[in-house]
């Protein structure tokens, strides 16, 4: 299947059916390039909406593809037009050494080995295009979480293939990172008010960032920095330069 478009510049974002991949594909749409709304099975649902939402703005400016990046194997399309990649796909879940090791791999897959496959697949059209690459990490690569020890580690190896793919596609390619801190409250995974309260004070903004805010980091990245490759914008309201 060919997901490009004759007319118009396009960019891929994985894990876009909701929360903040769905708010990055909604800005990078604003900007006026075509977007692939990247989705596993479980989320096509939301997937769908969002493609009509943005098929309903501009005729013909998303379209829908789904596949887990979990899988060993995946099934990749012809990316025409690609200028951009968001690497944005996630598993948040908890895990430590008793977990099963097939926990790990799941989440190599999903947020290293899967968007390395991407880029590989990606590579000769983004060259030349001079497009861009931007990875979505977490504060927590540097400090990390207890008790989801294979999300930091997966996540630890994605921010380190942020500098190395840098060098490696430089000069065609820039390849930057953005790690969010607190976000939006996810409403599944409940938090609760003094757990909300202990983050709130830990972040000199004192108060949580939005899905918007961070596509804005984003699209800075993707579009507006053109003199930046291998560079981690932090969007967490300056927690990060604080934590103990």
């Amino acid at each position: 299947m060919n997901l490009g478009h004759a007319m118009l510049d396009t960019v891929l974002i994985t894990g876009s059916a909701k929360r903040g991949g769905a708010a990055i594909a909604r800005v990078v749409h604003d900007r006026g390039y075509r977007v692939i709304v990247h989705s596993r099975k479980s989320s096509e649902q939301e997937a769908r909406l969002l493609m009509a939402e943005l098929n309903v703005k501009r005729a013909d400016s998303a379209c829908l593809w789904i596949e887990d990046l979990s899988e060993q194997m995946l099934t990749l399309p012809d990316f025409t037009n690609l200028v951009g990649v968001v690497a944005n796909a996630s598993e948040y879940r908890n895990s430590d050494l008793s977990s099963p090791s097939a926990l790990l791999m799941e989440d190599l897959r999903t947020h290293l080995l899967g968007h390395l496959e991407i880029i590989k697949h990606c590579k000769d059209v983004l060259i030349k295009r001079q497009g861009a690459i931007v990875a979505i990490c977490d504060i927590h690569t540097e400090r990390p979480n207890k008790n989801y020890l294979s999300y930091n580690i997966s996540k630890g190896a994605l921010h380190m293939a942020v500098k190395a793919l840098a060098a490696e596609l430089a000069p065609d390619v820039r390849v930057n990172a953005v790690s969010p801190g607190a976000l939006e409250w996810p409403i599944a995974h409940s938090i609760d008010t003094a757990r909300q309260q202990e983050i709130l004070a830990s972040i000199p903004l004192q108060r949580v960032g939005t899905f918007e805010e961070l596509a804005k980091a984003v699209c800075f990245l993707l579009f507006d920095a053109t003199y930046t490759t291998g560079a981690t914008l932090m969007v967490d309201g300056g927690r990060s330069s604080f934590l103990a």
